[in-house]
């Protein structure tokens, strides 16, 4: 079994590469699922729309910990004897780091005790599809914003920012892909990327 994340603040076509890849893998024979963050069992689902919902308001140190109450159990449900070649989250824990940490400003240090503690695994590659905070926005404005979405371009300024260090400081694991360009430029640099572990 393979990991791969999918990170990036809104807006940057993580879910079409995704499907991309996935399509990509299966062509391969490799039986791929696609995991989202927070999500994919029932209980992560309900978590989500907790986290999400416009009419709640939550303390962050609050939304950190349902974030990682919704991965342990995605953890325990679809990665622990999966029978999958392939996983794909969208969004995993640097996700946590980037929003919770740089965005909301909690301790980092508590962020990767609970990594740890969660025993999330490792990717393979980490992509970071990177993008200008106010052209994410741009691209995503006729959808309707979610509540961690309503945060502000400070914030997600923030997160970018955080998101940037964290590829930094482990560039063997993440890979930053600039998400201003076309689908399918991006699609080859992913596959070029992959080709090399497989």
């Amino acid at each position: 079994m393979k990991i791969f994340s999918f990170e990036g603040i809104e807006g940057v076509g993580k879910s079409t590469q995704i499907n991309l890849l996935k399509d990509w893998f299966e062509k391969r024979n490799l039986k791929t699922i696609i995991l989202r963050e927070p999500g994919s069992t029932k209980a992560s689902e309900k978590i989500r729309d907790i986290l999400l919902s416009n009419d709640i308001s939550l303390a962050n140190e609050t939304e950190l910990l349902l974030m990682f109450s919704a991965r342990a159990q995605l953890i325990n449900e679809k990665i622990v004897n999966s029978k999958y070649d392939i996983i794909l989250f969208d969004r995993y824990y640097d996700a946590s780091i980037a929003y919770q940490g740089y965005g909301r400003g909690l301790s980092k240090d508590f962020i990767y005790n609970l990594i740890e503690f969660t025993k999330c695994p490792i990717p393979k590659i980490t992509f970071l599809l990177d993008l200008d905070v106010e052209d994410g926005f741009k691209r995503k404005s006729n959808d309707k914003k979610d509540r961690i979405e309503l945060s502000g371009l400070d914030f997600f300024n923030k997160v970018r920012n955080g998101y940037l260090n964290i590829a930094s400081n482990d560039p063997d694991r993440v890979k930053v892909i600039n998400a201003n360009q076309s689908q399918s430029l991006i699609h080859n640099q992913i596959i070029s990327s992959i080709e090399l572990l497989l």
